[in-house]
């Protein structure tokens, strides 16, 4: 009996060949010689695993050139498992990560309508307990979370929030349009934002929003606490850390570029 190449060996050496493919940026594509000699694979089992590949659309050849390139079925792929990413699912490892790295209270939130809804909220132990909660309703333009998000919008979702009026939480609270604007301009220059006890006087926190394969705004993270906690020296340290948590959950949902980068506060 024939010795057979066993099935864990031929899928990592059919994944080689893909991204070997992956990685040619010649919108030509790569001849038959070329995958085997970067794949590290002899000619002929190049070959045979190529021709199962096309089989299943995972790679398509040119008639005339005989070049190979990634095919349409890995984008078929591709696009049911984005169907199928959950944002509290991919997201709340990294919340987990981030609360035992800062030691502060971590949420995750939508948008919805004018208001940001708590989808996760991850509690550090220290004394100062935060009193949001699991779908809980705050509104988008008090809230570092919801400023987060609301600063990635379109200009017409961002019009309705608008034109529904800006409820003035507390004395912080920005409550002009014009100064929103403004607010939301400065997050999207420096990739996070800030709310200085503009939702709950005492509490201060630093937000960050999440994009989808689309880089489209579909959530937000933040990190709050109390006001002695929050100087801005270290609002500023725990800015890198939540842009580099929501830009990690951001690559999970298939972002494969940043629309931000933190500067400073």
């Amino acid at each position: 009996m024939r010795n057979q190449v066993p099935k864990n060996l031929t899928l990592a050496r059919a994944s080689t060949i893909l991204r070997v493919l992956k990685e040619d940026v010649s919108p030509r594509g790569l001849r038959l010689t070329e995958i085997a000699q970067r794949a590290g694979l002899e000619k002929s089992t190049t070959y045979r695993l190529l021709a199962a590949l096309m089989e299943h659309d995972l790679v398509d050849q040119d008639p005339d050139s005989e070049r190979y390139r990634l095919g349409i079925g890995l984008v078929e792929l591709g696009m049911a498992v984005l169907r199928r990413l959950d944002v509290r699912q991919e997201a709340l490892p990294i919340l987990r990560d981030l609360v035992e790295h800062v030691q502060e209270t971590v949420h995750l939130g939508v948008a919805r309508g004018g208001h940001v809804v708590y989808l996760e909220k991850v509690e550090c132990q220290r004394a100062f307990q935060m009193r949001s909660r699991v779908g809980e309703r705050m509104p988008l333009h008090s809230t570092g979370l919801g400023k987060a998000i609301l600063a990635f919008l379109s200009e017409r979702e961002l019009g309705v929030v608008l034109e529904a009026g800006l409820e003035r939480r507390t004395p912080a609270t920005i409550t002009d349009p014009r100064d929103l604007r403004e607010e939301l301009q400065r997050i999207r220059l420096r990739g996070f934002s800030t709310d200085m006890e503009e939702n709950e006087e005492g509490v201060r926190c630093v937000g960050a929003p999440v994009f989808d394969h689309n880089a489209n705004v579909v959530a937000g993270i933040s990190i709050a606490g109390p006001v002695f906690r929050f100087t801005e020296e270290r609002m500023t340290d725990l800015a890198v850390h939540v842009v580099r948590g929501a830009q990690e959950i951001s690559r999970r949902l298939g972002c494969t570029s940043s629309p931000y980068a933190v500067t400073r506060l």
